[in-house]
């Protein structure tokens, strides 16, 4: 542990040198299999510049602090690095990173009682009961400028941004939101709908 703190604060001084010919699986690949310890020190440092920043940035888009943010993103990189071993390699590695890197912040939200998730009662969400309505609802959303998006985010409650966050911005799985957020699947497909639907209500009510 206390080896892996020293390279978190070398890693930091350190300028930006990345590999653009290793994909991130590949960096992950090589780095398990590294037995030198100075070039597993260079590919871990790698490894470091390409998602330190991206999960900052999560990391504050969650709890809305500069400083708990970066606490939040020194204990998540730590957790990667330990827990390297457990990626599967058969998708692709950001996800694995926003999962870590979400389950992390919720824990952190409901350990301070910032984050409520309402139950869903009597709403039971059959698969396949809203794909067509999920496909214009994303048609809608790609048509958005950026900062109308923003905007419009804002308005949603927690819950609903943080949801519609992982599955459309990160990618995450169903399974994997509802293994974050300890609820069921068939919760979560409802939650995303609703989420959906708030976000379009505010687009039609900014076009009148």
């Amino acid at each position: 542990m206390e080896e892996l703190l020293l390279l978190m604060t070398f890693f930091k001084k350190q300028k930006k040198i990345e590999n653009p010919y290793l994909t991130d699986k590949q960096l992950v690949k090589t780095i398990l299999s590294a037995n030198d310890p100075t070039i597993k020190r260079q590919l871990q440092e790698d490894l470091y510049h390409r998602f330190a920043e991206r999960i900052y940035f999560k990391c504050f888009s969650i709890v809305k602090s500069k400083e708990i943010a970066k606490d939040l993103t020194h204990d998540i990189i730590i957790k990667i690095f330990f827990n390297l071993g457990k990626y599967s390699g058969t998708s692709e590695f950001y996800p694995w990173v926003a999962a870590i890197t979400y389950n992390h912040c919720i824990n952190w939200l409901n350990k301070e009682k910032k984050l409520k998730i309402e139950p869903i009662e009597n709403h039971a969400y059959q698969i396949g009961q809203d794909d067509s309505g999920e496909a214009i609802a994303i048609k809608v959303l790609e048509e958005l400028q950026l900062s109308q998006l923003e905007r419009l985010f804002q308005q949603l409650k927690e819950a609903e941004k943080i949801v519609l966050l992982m599955r459309y911005q990160d990618g995450l799985s169903v399974k994997n939101i509802a293994s974050i957020l300890k609820i069921s699947e068939s919760a979560v497909k409802m939650r995303l709908k609703r989420g959906r639907d708030h976000l379009i209500r505010l687009v039609k009510e900014e076009s009148i």
